[in-house]
C-alpha cells in the first residue's frame, strides 16, 4: 500500500465565503491563493469550488494532463487521496444504521479468519479511529496484496492496548472498510459505487474510472515530473482510492 504521488493535479479546494462577493472579486481572491501554490508545488492543474450562500462557483486552472493539454474543468476527475477515508467511514455508519454491524463489534466477529488473533479484542470503531494498538502506517511490502494481507493481520501483535493510543494507519482504516463491505455482502468497490455514492447524489465519483470517463481523469506526476497514479495494493481503495470531480 504505497501512495507514491508526490505532486498532484490537485482535486478541489473548498473555500467557505463568509460575505457576499462579486464573481470578479472572488476570482481575484482565488487567483491570489492558487497561482503561487501551483508554481511552488509544480501543479499542472486544479479546480476550486467556492460555496457562498448555498451557491457554487468553479474556478479552473491549468491542464489535466501535460501530454494532451486537456484543460481542467469542474468535471475533471482527480484522485482525492485520503479524503477517501471519509467515504469509508460513512459507509460504515450506513452499515450500522441498517443493522449489518455495530461499531462496538470485535473485528474477528466479522472475519473468522482472524479468530484467535489480536483482533478478538479490537473493535471496528478502534479500527476506524486508528486506536487498534499500533498498526503501521503502511503494509510491509510482503503483506501488500489481497492474498498476503490476512496473514499479516493474523500474526500482528499490538504495541499498545486497544483504545490507548491513536496512530494514523492505512491498514487500520482499510480493514474497517473491508469488514464494512463484507457485512453488506459486496466488495468495497461495489458497495461504494452501487450503494453509498448514489445515495449521496455523487454521479461523477468512482473507485475505478470507467473507460468512457478516461479522458476526464487527471494525470498525476512525481517529483521528477514523470506520470504516476495512485499505487493500488492491499486495501488501497478503502484508504485512498476514490476519484472524483468537484461537481
Amino acid at each position: 500500500m504505497k501512495h507514491t504521488l508526490k505532486k498532484y493535479a490537485v482535486s478541489a479546494l473548498l473555500f467557505g465565503a463568509g460575505s457576499c462577493m462579486a464573481a470578479t472579486d472572488m476570482r481575484q481572491v482565488v487567483d491570489s491563493h492558487v497561482t503561487p501554490l501551483m508554481k511552488q508545488q509544480g501543479i499542472p492543474g486544479l479546480t476550486v469550488a467556492v460555496v457562498q450562500h448555498g451557491k457554487v462557483q468553479y474556478f479552473n486552472y491549468g491542464v489535466a494532463a501535460k501530454d494532451t493539454q486537456a484543460p481542467v474543468t469542474e468535471n475533471t476527475l482527480f484522485e482525492i487521496g485520503s479524503v477517501s477515508k471519509t467515504f469509508n467511514a460513512t459507509l460504515g455508519g450506513y452499515a450500522q444504521a441498517i443493522g449489518k454491524l455495530k461499531l462496538s463489534d470485535m473485528t474477528s466477529q466479522h472475519l473468522p479468519v482472524l479468530a484467535g488473533s489480536a483482533f478478538d479484542r479490537i473493535s471496528l470503531l478502534q479500527l476506524a479511529t486508528y486506536t487498534a494498538g499500533g498498526l503501521t502506517l503502511q503494509f510491509p511490502d510482503a503483506a501488500d496484496s489481497a492474498t498476503t494481507m490476512m496473514d499479516y493481520f493474523q500474526h500482528w501483535k499490538p504495541t499498545y492496548a486497544p483504545g490507548e493510543r491513536r496512530l494514523y494507519s492505512n491498514p487500520s482504516i482499510g480493514l474497517f472498510g473491508y469488514v464494512t463491505a463484507k457485512s453488506l455482502g459486496q466488495p468495497f468497490t461495489v458497495a461504494m459505487e452501487k450503494t453509498l455514492l448514489p445515495k449521496l447524489g455523487l454521479t461523477n465519483t468512482y473507485t475505478r474510472v470507467p473507460a468512457d470517463k478516461a479522458g476526464q481523469y487527471a494525470q498525476g506526476y512525481d517529483s521528477q515530473q514523470k506520470p504516476v497514479r495512485v499505487n493500488l495494493g492491499a486495501l488501497d481503495f478503502e484508504a485512498y482510492g476514490i476519484k472524483s470531480s468537484s461537481q
